[in-house]
């Protein structure tokens, strides 16, 4: 599928920002918000760690805090835009974390509903579908809306993601499974929440609407790794070579190459290592195949919330001029396997600080 697909507005929820401006900028000045949970506590009695949005109680239930950050970047992304009868009623493609102690298909369907039912949101949904895909999920679903808008399904539609580790059966099962940084394990990671949004559109839309594209997905691909997280098998990268070279491809690797690199790496070593074997037979295309961003490392792993939060650090990048250049990879990982991965394009703003 080679058809461009334009991200006209983006939004993001982190616990280091209320946007993407903010969050971006934080995390660019290696600000953490990862710290110990108020009052869940590991295996051993320790405080679990938790990277947790100040602006919502402790004690607040899961769900809850899902539909609040996911209303608040659905507001953010569709307020930046011009009212135009293109938005009078756009489907919603929705992200999730994987079915999983804390969180239930249940869950999902309420979500869903939730959503469809608010009447705050600035537009019409049209329709609401739900991915159960974990850190996969908006790439996974970028990959979807550039093929259904080739076919013509859509012009236009919003994509978003959100997560929330902060359920207790949810965060007893990471400590079981040795999953949480900490006195249990040392290649855990840091459990977050947050929410991102993207507004896509088919370049003609965009055209109709008079709206200037802040990014371009210019590719993007999925796979399936067999040798997954959690079994004995060792994973040798096979899934998420096969992905990333199926974006990164069409490139001509003498003369076009990657220049940014966002993806969810956040401590677990299989992660690590699984890019590792991708840089080995994948280097030609980079820049710099070992000079990822890896938001995890400041703001705690977010999940189903990665793919569309990259997207929005990336063009943040770019507005600003501090992007290595114009063209990035964003990838991701889900514990059942599944393996995306995007490439956008985003023109850099001259920085007035650069010699």
């Amino acid at each position: 599928m080679t058809v461009p697909v334009a991200i006209i507005a983006a939004g993001v929820r982190t616990p280091l920002g209320l946007d993407a401006a903010s969050s971006a900028a934080a995390l660019r000045a290696t600000i953490s918000s990862c710290s110990e949970h108020p009052f869940m506590v590991d295996q051993n009695g320790e405080p679990m760690p938790a990277s947790l949005d100040t602006q919502l109680r402790a004690d607040q239930p899961c769900r809850e805090r899902m539909l609040i950050l996911t209303r608040h970047v659905l507001k953010q992304v569709c307020l930046s835009v011009p009212e135009h009868p293109e938005f009078h009623s756009i489907p919603l493609l929705l992200g999730l974390p994987e079915p999983r102690p804390g969180f239930s298909e249940q869950d999902a369907q309420w979500l869903q509903q939730q959503l469809l039912q608010s009447s705050d949101l600035p537009v019409h949904l049209a329709a609401c579908r739900a991915y159960m895909s974990g850190h996969s999920a908006t790439l996974l679903l970028m990959d979807q809306a550039r093929g259904e808008m080739a076919q013509g399904k859509y012009d236009v539609c919003l994509i978003a993601g959100v997560e929330s580790y902060f359920h207790p059966d949810t965060m007893e099962w990471l400590d079981e499974n040795r999953q949480l940084l900490g006195t249990v394990s040392r290649s855990g990671f840091v459990p977050a929440e947050g929410a991102g949004c993207c507004l896509l559109m088919t370049p003609a839309a965009a055209s109709r609407a008079g709206l200037p594209a802040l990014a371009m997905l210019t590719g993007s691909a999925t796979d399936w790794e067999s040798k997954r997280i959690k079994t004995q098998e060792m994973n040798l990268g096979e899934a998420l070579i096969s992905t990333v070279r199926n974006v990164v491809g069409v490139l001509d690797s003498s003369r076009q190459k990657i220049h940014n690199v966002y993806c969810d790496i956040n401590g677990e070593r299989y992660r690590g290592e699984e890019w590792g074997f991708t840089c080995l037979k994948l280097a030609q295309y980079f820049d710099d195949p070992t000079a990822y961003c890896s938001p995890a490392d400041c703001v705690g792993d977010m999940g189903a919330a990665s793919g569309v939060l990259f997207a929005a650090l990336a063009i943040q990048a770019a507005q600003r001029g501090y992007a290595a250049g114009s063209r990035s990879l964003l990838w991701t990982s889900s514990e059942n396997g599944l393996r995306a991965a995007v490439m956008l394009e985003a023109d850099v703003v001259p920085s007035p600080y650069r010699g």
